[in-house]
């Protein structure tokens, strides 16, 4: 079997295109590439108008050919003879049945009628298939075959919690909130302030002698009162404080000093989903009187102003704290990002859905315990086994393509409290519980093992894909 590939990141795009629309799928592609390789020869291609002139010249040698677009259905090329299937990840339990902006692609029994199959990266997204298109339809769950990336960092019997320092190396824009001096004084001073208005006062009587002289009293008094107190001189109209320059400059190979237990969480700031907001107000109020607390944000997004001064922001309405937030903003390479979850004790995720959450599934498939709520794709691996488990509740939600906005699905709804507490108990577990942390790890590693370990992906990809090619043949020969 020959299988051509198509994503529209690559390589050399990939740093340019973090936070954009669907760059989680170059990951995606990544993660899916050695399991793939297992089962057939597999040709990258960098557009999918390179398709049909391979499927033509491979198929008349008699070889089965599939293009696989890993892709969201919507994006997922039409027009082609080669047999099609998408490879997609899905964060709502139903699927998009209308079409908008005159384009019939974004009603998705338009595409799924149109390919030959389709590749889910979670048991309720395929679900959500066969609700849209009936229990027959060609669809297979099939997470990402992660955990041989990462299955070799787990020690010999599952990490223990870290007891001493540690460091990290990292180039790239830094916001450390342990030498920022945050201070509530110095708040919102960035923002464009409004104009001043003139105020006219109404016309009133002149006040006769005795109440002339005493409001000369009075004025003389408050005038000693406030000679007490150093002056401060206005800055004359219009005039505005320079803003902040914090983590503005990138930094070569800065050595962050950590200690502590140390919680991680990757995220797009600019998704909505992930609730980054909410991590860090958690964080920072249920360590508030804890120093050996650090929270790491690699904030996989390419514009570092897209979210910079909000940081700042809110980490000065947060102070004072004794707890640490960092933000890294900068592409990590395989080996910084290995090295990265060894220093952690704990991956955070507080999303209101989630189509795979592949961060998550990689700290658990080196062994890391994970704080993290249980709903959409982590239905399929997580529980307390591997995880401290955050409450939610389902709430009214649009799909996150719809430019309408309607309200149409279901997403789910962080309980903050449960958060905050989530963090505590996670830290009173490192603390005081290191064995019980060891068999969570232990748990996790095992659990990513049995679901996506890259001979058992393979072997499902291999079954489907064969079922696929043969029901092609079939229908060719009728």
């Amino acid at each position: 079997m020959i299988i051509i590939v198509n994503s529209k990141v690559t390589d050399t795009s990939i740093q340019t295109s973090l936070g954009k629309s669907e760059y989680s799928y170059y990951f995606l592609f990544k993660q899916f590439m050695p399991a793939l390789e297992q089962i057939a020869r597999v040709i990258p291609v960098a557009s999918p108008d390179e398709v049909d002139p391979l499927f033509h010249q491979l198929s008349s040698s008699g070889e089965s050919v599939i293009f696989l677009s890993i892709s969201p259905p919507q994006q997922t090329p039409l027009h082609l003879r080669c047999p099609t299937v998408c490879l997609f990840a899905w964060e709502f339990p139903d699927a998009p049945d209308r079409m908008w902006d005159n384009d019939a692609r974004h009603d998705w029994r338009y595409v799924l009628t149109r390919i030959t199959g389709a590749i889910a990266c979670s048991h309720e997204s395929a679900q959500s298939i066969r609700n849209l298109m009936g229990p027959d339809y060609p669809v297979v769950t099939i997470p990402a075959p992660v955990w041989a990336h990462f299955g070799d960092l787990l020690p010999a019997g599952g990490w223990q919690p870290h007891s001493g320092p540690r460091s990290f190396e990292f180039s790239g824009n830094i916001i450390d909130s342990s030498v920022l001096g945050l201070s509530a004084d110095g708040l919102v001073q960035h923002l464009p302030r409004p104009p001043r208005h003139s105020v006219t006062c109404p016309v009133t009587a002149q006040p006769g002698p005795w109440r002339l002289s005493w409001n000369l009293f009075r004025s003389w008094i408050a005038a000693l009162r406030r000679d007490r107190h150093p002056r401060v001189a206005p800055k004359p109209s219009g005039e505005q404080p320079p803003p902040s320059q914090a983590g503005l400059q990138p930094q070569e190979k800065s050595r962050l000093e950590l200690s502590g237990v140390v919680f991680c969480s990757i995220l797009n700031p600019m998704d909505g989903r992930k609730n980054w907001i909410d991590i860090i107000t958690a964080f920072c109020w249920a360590f508030r009187d804890t120093p050996d607390a650090t929270l790491i944000l690699k904030m996989t997004h390419h514009d570092l102003e897209s979210y910079r001064i909000i940081l700042l922001t809110l980490l000065s309405r947060l102070a004072p704290f004794q707890c640490r937030v960092v933000a890294l903003h900068g592409f990590l390479d395989d080996d910084k990002y290995r090295e990265l979850i060894t220093l952690t004790d704990f991956y955070i995720n507080a999303s209101n859905a989630e189509g795979l959450c592949l961060p998550l599934m990689e700290f658990l498939s080196a062994g890391k315990p994970a704080l993290a709520p249980r709903h959409t794709a982590m239905l399929d691996y997580l529980d307390e086994d591997v995880a401290r488990l955050v409450e939610t509740s389902e709430e009214l939600a649009s799909w996150s393509h719809d430019p309408v906005g309607i309200l149409g699905s279901r997403r789910h709804r962080l309980n903050w409290e449960s958060l905050m507490q989530g963090y505590r108990d996670c830290h009173t577990l490192a603390r005081t519980d290191p064995e019980a942390y060891q068999r969570m790890s232990v748990c996790g590693w095992q659990r990513m093992q049995q679901l996506s370990e890259t001979s058992v992906v393979a072997a499902e990809l291999k079954a489907f894909l064969n079922t696929l090619v043969a029901a092609e043949q079939v229908e060719a020969e009728a």
